[in-house]
């Protein structure tokens, strides 16, 4: 089939229907939902995704990810200044810590500054796997769509996947993450509930941060993430909540499992199968033009 990339919006016109939501504690989350939850990066992807072979291939694939790190850092309405965009600092101060060159730096901010600017494009490609369960869209940052699109799809096709309209079986909402401030004596789940409901917000969720600390994620209409962040990124709510990121995110519509080894019943696939489609997903990272791989793998 033909390719159909898709121009990503900062933000549509359209906002989403108001609806009660009822809340409903359950540890070690508490959020009140309608819809499907997005993972914040717990799950079993990083327990069986295959190991690298050759150091420099490692190293190149660290470079990629912290690239792209800095790219979603600088992602409107977050600012590009690391003084006022905690996010960006972090990712810088890791890019260092982590051997990625100044020169690597500055084209990973001059890609992310290119889409604000005009000279770059924002798009979405849209594939299945091999099998035909696992969908995927690879969301790039590209001056050269044509390259690109080449790019992807020698990598697709080499590995028994093809291009294919898959995003009707996405949701595309906003994401904010936040950290309490811990001299904050307000900070926490009901404070930070209250605000968010009150400016459109269709979930929200306490979750454990990668390092084990306390994090919140905010589900909200694409229509109203740039003015909800912009709202807590501004005092006094700077005194209780960091913004960690605040992004556009494709949520699947209906989630695949990775079936425990030895299942063979019900719907999902095997870890050998998820085993090959990471593989596909590292691949397609890789490349400097894409900044994230989406799939309906669901999160555990």
């Amino acid at each position: 089939m033909s390719l159909l990339p898709t121009t990503l919006l900062r933000t549509t016109a359209k906002a989403g229907p108001s609806r009660s939501v009822l809340t409903i504690p359950r540890p070690p989350c508490r959020c009140f939902t309608t819809s499907v939850p997005v993972g914040s990066g717990h799950n079993r992807w990083s327990k069986i995704r295959h190991k690298k072979g050759a150091a420099d291939k490692e190293r190149g694939a660290l470079f990629a990810k912290l690239s792209r790190e800095i790219i979603t850092a600088m992602k409107p309405p977050l600012s590009p200044d690391p003084s006022f965009n905690s996010k960006l600092a972090t990712a810088l101060q890791r890019a260092k810590e982590q051997g990625l060159t100044k020169q690597g730096i500055e084209n990973a901010m001059a890609k992310a500054k290119s889409v604000s600017d005009g000279t770059g494009q924002n798009v979405v490609y849209e594939a299945v796997a091999p099998g035909g369960k696992v969908v995927m869209l690879v969301e790039c940052v590209t001056a050269n769509p044509a390259r690109t699109v080449k790019r992807v799809k020698e990598i697709l096709s080499k590995n028994g996947a093809r291009t294919s309209p898959v995003l009707f079986m996405f949701n595309k909402q906003g994401l904010i993450v936040l950290r309490p401030e811990p001299q904050s004596t307000e900070a926490g789940f009901d404070h930070l509930f209250d605000i968010a409901v009150e400016n459109g917000a269709e979930d929200v969720r306490e979750v454990e941060g990668d390092d084990g600390g306390v994090e919140f994620e905010i589900s909200i209409p694409t229509s109203s993430l740039s003015s909800l962040t912009t709202l807590i990124s501004s005092p006094p709510y700077t005194s209780h909540y960091a913004v960690q990121s605040s992004d556009l995110v494709y949520v699947p519509t209906d989630p695949l499992q990775i079936l425990e080894e030895g299942v063979n019943e019900g719907e999902g696939i095997t870890e050998d199968t998820a085993e090959s489609v990471f593989k596909i997903v590292d691949l397609l990272e890789e490349e400097g033009d894409v900044v994230k791989v989406w799939t309906n793998l669901a999160d555990d």
